[in-house]
């Protein structure tokens, strides 16, 4: 068995053998937009897009749940468990290089599968995705007010209740006005933006081996925090964090109609995007674990340096090690790395928003290109005010006692959504490899024969199963239910009257 990249010429009418889709080209959803993105750049997408505030300050809620070498491992394990979801997505992507890539996937695939209700299944998990997206981005513009309140006035808590808002507000209105340039434009920033990140995480690690009171050690403790030597435990305890960290691998395919020889590029992008992001989580993991002993905090949900109130945290370590300027200097650029993330995923998200337009299943008006630059204007703002609610919202619940933290409880909801998506993709795969054996794949699992497809499946389903009903709580399920059914009514009311596919 093997994975193959090919040169036979992709598809752009798919459909032909089924008549009941006659007519539909899902293919070329996107087509009148601008080719902008290099195969270089999208994989800076996928890269830019994922590391926003987990690399730099989630450590600190995962070393006190399960102490640094449980942490280091999850992040690890997530690395490895996450491989199957990026080759299926691989092969997908390759096959439909268009606009909104993983909405077009579910949709197309499902409408085969079960053909009378396969387009509300097919909406339904392009909508958890676009959804899923948005409560990813919720969290991390919650990470970024934390962190700012955290270096203004001492805390989260501590901060005015208004400064949330106004920081999360101004995050995204910031990133949604950069994203409204055209597309070779923005894929530039977003490269040097990812290239930033690169020089931190590098800066940061140097650092940690130079100090005298990094020890590998304090990075191999076994117990955690409260001293439960349980490693099971403790592992699943974060696991699906790490999990999540690797979310939205296969982002770079949102823009599939915008890439240059995208059936090739987009694949690869999201293969190289994965090895990437998993050298920096368990790279920081490790040099965050290795910088000191670390104790329990008042509130004994962040892991500190004893005697004193640093947090695990790059930020803090920085400030701890070299003093206020430079922590202060690392701070700024923690800020930086969360603007390039929210970015790239606003960019990413507007063309899944337009994708499920052109299908006549989202308002029309979303579908619509700005002249000049050909992006997405109408479904970018549309995400600007869905991320005020959810972001905002959800600060508002940490700050009333209903949810101890933001930051963690829309970490916790990213992953469980993104676990069913995982496994829907799976699911695709299988189907079009016999519903459409036809169709063109430049990358696939598999010299010949569906056994690899199998497999990978098979073991997403297991890794993304467990992550979703043995690594959440209740709450958290019950959200992300929540947010899959209120598609639903969107669904019924622009089925009833939607146009033919453009």
């Amino acid at each position: 068995m093997s994975l193959l990249l090919d040169d036979r010429k992709q598809d752009t009418a798919f459909g032909h053998s089924h008549p009941e889709c006659a007519g539909e080209s899902v293919s070329a959803i996107g087509a009148d937009m601008k080719v902008g993105i290099s195969s270089f750049a999208a994989w800076m997408l996928g890269v830019g897009a994922m590391i926003g505030s987990y690399a730099w300050l989630v450590h600190g809620p995962m070393i006190a749940r399960a102490g640094s070498f449980a942490t280091v491992m999850a992040w690890l394990a997530a690395a490895i468990a996450s491989l199957p979801v990026a080759f299926i997505c691989a092969e997908l992507s390759s096959m439909f290089p268009s606009a909104g890539g993983p909405y077009v996937f579910k949709y197309y695939a499902f409408k085969r599968l079960v053909p009378k209700h396969g387009e509300l299944i097919g909406f339904s998990t392009g909508w958890l995705f676009y959804i899923c997206v948005l409560t990813g981005l919720a969290c991390m513009a919650n990470g970024f007010s934390n962190l700012l309140s955290t270096t203004i006035f001492g805390g989260a808590q501590a901060s005015p209740i208004w400064f949330a808002p106004l920081t999360i507000t101004l995050l995204y209105l910031s990133c949604t006005a950069l994203n409204t340039i055209s597309v070779d434009k923005a894929s530039f920033f977003n490269n040097l933006a990812t290239a930033v990140k690169f020089v931190m995480a590098i800066s940061f690690a140097a650092l940690i081996i130079a100090s005298p009171g990094s020890s590998v050690d304090y990075a191999m403790k076994l117990s955690n925090l409260q001293g439960s030597t349980n490693f099971f435990a403790n592992f699943s305890s974060v696991f699906l964090i790490a999990l999540s960290g690797y979310a939205g691998i296969e982002i770079s395919a949102c823009a599939g109609s915008e890439t240059k020889n995208a059936s090739k590029a987009v694949p690869r992008a999201i293969l190289l995007t994965l090895i990437t992001t998993a050298c920096f989580y368990v790279g920081m993991s490790f040099a965050v674990g290795a910088a000191a002993p670390y104790g329990l905090d008042k509130s004994a949900a962040l892991a500190v340096i004893p005697g004193t109130s640093v947090q695990a945290t790059c930020p803090a370590l920085v400030g701890h090690l070299l003093g206020n300027f430079w922590g202060t200097i690392m701070t700024a650029a923690v800020v930086a790395s969360i603007f390039g993330c929210g970015f790239g995923c606003i960019l990413s998200c507007a063309r899944v928003g337009y994708s499920m337009a052109k299908t006549g299943l989202f308002p029309q008006k979303f579908a619509q290109l700005n002249e000049k630059t050909r992006i997405p204007q109408y479904a970018l703002w549309f995400q600007f005010y869905c991320l005020l609610v959810l972001s905002i919202g959800a600060n508002v619940l940490a700050r009333t006692g209903l949810c101890p933290d933001a930051y963690v409880f829309m970490g916790e909801v990213f992953g469980f959504m993104y676990s069913i998506i995982a496994l829907m993709y799976g699911f695709c795969l299988i189907s079009l490899r016999y519903t459409d054996p036809q169709l063109a794949r430049p990358f696939r699992l598999g010299s010949s024969g569906n056994g690899l497809a199998w497999l990978m499946t098979f073991t997403a389903c297991l890794v993304y199963g467990f992550a979703a009903f043995c690594c959440t709580g209740l709450f958290q399920q019950l959200t992300g239910v929540l947010l899959l059914l209120s598609g639903i009514p969107i669904y019924v009311w622009y089925r009833r009257q939607r146009l033919p596919l453009v």
